[in-house]
């Protein structure tokens, strides 16, 4: 069994229509993180059995790191977090920087979640810590069961926040959604594997990435890539959706 095996649910970008937005499953003996929530998670974490791999369902993600709060990195944690209070009856474990959990349940899901109604009519107001276990992630290293995790923040229009996994001495790392930033690539490469996002706007060119040296290439693969971008003849690797590394 491997010490870090990583899970690829969805390699889109936010405006997709070919695959589930960008999002992996990261395994370390008994952990199974989830790193970002988006839409249609129930659906593209079932989709990992039609791909060949484990089915995984809402009830087998136990805890989950959103990385930054635009929808197609968080529009699917409402569902996660509603099925666990509902269905399995077990809170989850929620983890973000600082700045990323500072906005979440006002900006993202308060509208939806802070009002609940019992069955005899009456209603009671919910907060966050209400329906998961909320954790800041702190500078440094920091344990999540059987990870360590490490994160930056990136260049991007909100609070966004790339990250480096650990098991056993081997690492992976993401970009998560960033401007071209050499020395987050440096941070990155600094892991056995990492994933880097290209797209437009305030994202990092393909251009910028094809100009790194051969060797950090070669331990890179591209995701949040958009529908037009041909992964069978990229210059770079593409994750696809229900890939899995093991480290």
């Amino acid at each position: 069994m491997s010490a870090l095996a990583i899970r690829v649910v969805g390699v889109g970008d936010a405006f997709t229509s070919r695959y589930y937005n960008a999002c992996f499953l990261v395994e370390a003996g008994a952990t199974r993180l989830l790193v970002d929530a988006p839409p249609a998670l129930g659906r593209a974490l079932a989709d990992l059995g039609e791909r060949g791999g484990e089915p995984i369902g809402l009830g087998d993600v136990d805890a989950v790191l959103i990385t930054h709060l635009h929808g197609d990195h968080v529009g699917g944690l409402e569902q996660l977090l509603f099925y666990r209070r509902f269905v399995t009856g077990k809170r989850a474990r929620l983890f973000a920087a600082p700045e990323v959990l500072a906005g979440l349940w006002d900006t993202r899901l308060k509208g939806g979640m802070d009002t609940l109604m019992h069955p005899d009519g009456s209603r009671a107001s919910l907060g966050l810590d209400d329906y998961a276990d909320v954790s800041p992630l702190g500078p440094g290293r920091n344990a999540i069961g059987g990870l360590s995790v490490e994160w930056r923040p990136t260049i991007h229009h909100i609070p966004t926040s790339a990250l480096r996994f650990s098991a056993s001495g081997r690492s992976f790392g993401y970009s998560a959604d960033t401007a071209f930033d050499p020395s987050l690539v440096e941070w990155l490469s600094r892991s056995d594997l990492f994933f880097h996002e290209t797209n437009l706007g305030v994202h990092t060119p393909l251009a910028s990435l094809v100009g790194l040296p051969a060797e950090v290439q070669g331990r890179m693969r591209l995701i949040h890539y958009p529908d037009f971008h041909d992964p069978g003849a990229s210059p770079i690797p593409c994750a696809s959706e229900g890939d899995r590394y093991e480290l």
